[in-house]
């Protein structure tokens, strides 16, 4: 009797510890990340100022195609809501955030006062923006993921020296934002290091809309000589490539593989890693180690896409071989901001 009742006594006590380690490895996978405590996929909710981000400018591809890793690869469950204006963006987290959903992203400049303004109201969720940030809003789980524009500017600025045969090239963007500010100085001061006559054109058309004032001020570059350019223009941007193709001149597209947009006027784009950052994001915080700081976006987010005979043989290899060695430190240039371009 006695030894049945000791086997029983065993048999209860293996199926309460069972039961205990059970609880406890449901309480790690949540912790994990990969599930929130319902066993429910991670909840992201995100923005765009424009109407069909997927075929939009490039900043708006490469974050749309940096979204859809979050889903397709680590099977979070994100949605997207389209052409929210950025009075708006507030009003549209919130309407996540009052779901439950566990991360808002914010994948542009234009929406940082919105995370500067929720991130406090919200201390247990995480917000996170995608773009360039000085600071951090009062918050533990406020995050940035910030571009360094002026080394992506200076990749540009080394690789429309590298393939202007004239000697000039040219800015063109939508309006004189502080994130254009930082890149084109960047820009600057990457083709001097290539050619310190290079004669660096910058225009600002006003918008980023209207695709026949882009084309115009396109042509009137390319008049004066112009026949590299990049542009930060949004949708606009197809009349800059029009015009660069029937004035022979070549645009480097910006974050996104742009080439079909325009074969003809396409030299190659600056991509940026938006799957690589995305994926990082994810990791971070499945693995618990996403942290309240500014992460820096350095060189090794952004590569050129193909250039597909675009420019002569030794004029990609020498830029793709100034890419690398910029990468690994072999090229060192000044940070210096021009403030006279914003004007």
């Amino acid at each position: 009797m006695l030894r049945k009742k000791y086997i029983a006594f065993i048999i209860l006590a293996i199926f309460i510890s069972s039961i205990m380690i059970t609880g406890c490895g449901g309480n790690s996978e949540a912790e994990s990340g990969s599930e929130d405590q319902e066993g429910q996929a991670i909840q992201v909710g995100s923005m765009f100022s424009v109407p069909d981000p997927p075929n939009a400018g490039g900043w708006d591809r490469a974050h749309w195609a940096g979204l859809m890793t979050l889903k397709n690869e680590f099977g979070w469950d994100v949605s997207v809501a389209e052409n929210v204006p950025y009075p708006k963006t507030a009003e549209t987290a919130v309407g996540y955030l009052d779901k439950g959903y566990d991360m808002i992203i914010f994948p542009d400049n234009g929406m940082i006062e919105a995370w500067k303004e929720l991130a406090p109201q919200y201390p247990d969720k995480w917000m996170i923006i995608t773009s360039m940030a000085d600071e951090l809003p009062d918050s533990p789980k406020a995050v940035a993921y910030a571009p360094d524009f002026y080394e992506y500017g200076n990749l540009i600025g080394m690789a429309l020296a590298t393939s202007s045969e004239t000697g000039k090239i040219g800015l063109l963007g939508g309006s004189p934002i502080p994130v254009l500010e930082t890149l084109f100085s960047g820009a600057i001061e990457g083709a001097k290091y290539i050619n310190p006559d290079a004669e660096v054109v910058v225009y600002w058309a006003g918008d980023w809309v209207d695709t026949a004032k882009h084309r115009e001020l396109t042509a009137l570059m390319t008049q004066n000589g112009v026949d590299s350019i990049f542009t930060v223009t949004g949708q606009a941007a197809m009349g800059v490539y029009e015009a660069a193709e029937s004035n022979g001149a070549k645009v480097i597209g910006y974050c996104a593989d742009l080439y079909e947009d325009n074969p003809n006027a396409i030299m190659t784009s600056l991509l940026m890693d938006t799957p690589l950052l995305y994926s990082e994001v994810a990791e971070n915080f499945t693995n618990g180690t996403l942290e309240n700081k500014i992460y820096n976006m350095g060189s090794k987010y952004f590569k050129f896409a193909d250039f597909r005979g675009s420019v002569p043989e030794e004029v990609e290899r020498e830029i793709l071989d100034l890419t690398e060695r910029f990468k690994n430190g072999e090229i060192e240039i000044p940070v210096v901001i021009h403030e006279e371009i914003m004007k």
